[in-house]
């Protein structure tokens, strides 16, 4: 059974290998598409933020009766920001919302009536902010601004404390570590931080990857062997179904593995302009290395979940009429596994019991653990397991399929 096995994989793998469009779709591709896909990225975001940093915001001040010296206070505290700055009176609001909203001006400051009084009776005022949320600019500069006044608010409150005699100490309670250096407080293991980032996007690139390199040689491998008349003459053959399927199946995980291992050299190529986009220095990526021991983990757990995505393309292929038809069909299975994926992305470091348990979702959150370096045996035993038993059910499945030539063939 595997002699016959082995000998429709190394047919198949004969016509994979044969194939330079599928070749350079598997391997070549994915090493110079994702560098410059992240290159393009990281520069895109270093140009996007530079731009908004040196923007200079256009602010509108709406002045009020009796505010006049308060008013002056909190434009001198913008003085230090990067702003053009336009008075106007009550009279223009409605005209400077429409320019707010057409994003003309980033930011308009109404000031209430009376703030000079209210100031000198240490009453609570409340300024009208007013920005547009779909502009990048806008929010810069409201977030800025922000901060600007709470300093004015700050040397306020400390400047009546001191006049009634008192410590402006009062005004803390305690401060956070400002005795210490910064590196000393927090424990986090060397590496790991780095190590949090890669294994929020590792997991989704590989199982994505996974299943689409698994596509791209499954759906050939069965439906377009209906497609093209070969499926039948196999099939007359004295070779058992068994090894048709086995032998197929092994060609889609092969093809799978060597293309996830070239999209990962990928990534690795890519990952100094990842980190470019967390970080202003390379070294959070020089400190990231994995043990011989996750290196392990990594190849036991990524084996199992290529059988079992590369026997779900397969089913489909087994059942679909041709090519196109399956293409059709093993959509919405992919859209699953990318939502699986992205859904595996959000759930940070302490993932819900339930997705230790569910088949494919326990391998993607394993995956997490292995890569910032905090993975348990019985974890990944559990996932390996359910998945080579949702593969040996879904294998029994094709085989059936394959065993009645009504549903193989659709007649």
């Amino acid at each position: 059974m595997f002699k016959d096995s082995f000998i429709i994989l190394r047919k198949e793998l004969k016509r994979m290998f044969t194939d330079r469009r599928l070749i350079f779709m598997l391997v070549i591709l994915p090493l110079i598409m994702l560098p410059l896909m992240y290159s393009f990225m990281g520069k895109a975001t270093k140009t996007r933020q530079s731009e908004i940093s040196e923007y200079t915001s256009r602010i509108v001040v709406c002045t009020a009766l009796g505010s006049e010296e308060s008013t002056e206070l909190f434009l001198t505290s913008l003085a230090a920001l990067n702003t053009e700055v336009e008075t106007i009176n009550s009279q223009s609001i409605e005209e400077t919302q429409e320019r707010l909203t057409s994003k003309d001006v980033e930011l308009l400051i109404v000031m209430p009536d009376n703030v000079d009084d209210r100031l000198l009776e240490n009453e609570v005022f409340d300024l009208s902010f007013y920005h547009n949320s779909t502009a990048d600019f806008s929010d810069f500069a409201f977030s800025q601004v922000e901060l600007a006044f709470a300093a004015v608010s700050e040397a306020v409150v400390r400047e009546r404390i001191i006049e009634g005699g008192m410590s402006e100490e009062i005004l803390s309670v305690f401060t956070i570590n400002e005795s210490m250096p910064a590196e000393s407080y927090d424990l986090a293991t060397e590496g790991s931080i780095m190590g949090k980032i890669i294994s929020m996007m590792m997991p989704f690139f590989i199982v994505i990857y996974l299943f689409a390199n698994s596509m791209k040689v499954g759906l050939d491998s069965v439906a377009g062997e209906k497609e093209r008349g070969t499926l039948a003459i196999l099939l007359v053959n004295q070779v058992s179904r068994l090894s048709i399927v086995l032998g197929k199946m092994m060609s889609v995980m092969i093809a799978a593995i060597v293309g996830a291992t070239s999209s990962a050299i990928g990534l690795k190529i890519a990952s100094r302009y990842l980190i470019g986009m967390y970080s202003d220095t390379g070294e959070a990526i020089v400190e990231y290395t994995m043990t011989s021991t996750a290196l392990l983990q990594f190849a036991i757990i990524v084996i199992p979940l290529a059988i079992l995505i590369s026997s779900l393309v397969l089913i489909v292929s087994t059942f679909a009429k041709n090519v196109k038809e399956g293409q059709g069909m093993i959509m919405p299975v992919y859209l699953a596994v990318m939502v699986m994926g992205v859904t595996t992305m959000q759930i940070g470091d302490t993932p819900p019991n339930w997705m230790r348990l569910a088949p494919l979702f326990n391998s993607l959150v394993v995956l997490k653990d292995i890569f910032m370096q905090t993975a348990v045996w019985g974890n990944i035993l559990f996932a390996v397991a359910t998945s080579l038993l949702v593969s040996a059910v879904l294998i029994f499945a094709i085989l059936r399929m394959f065993n009645n030539e009504r549903v193989l063939f659709r007649v």
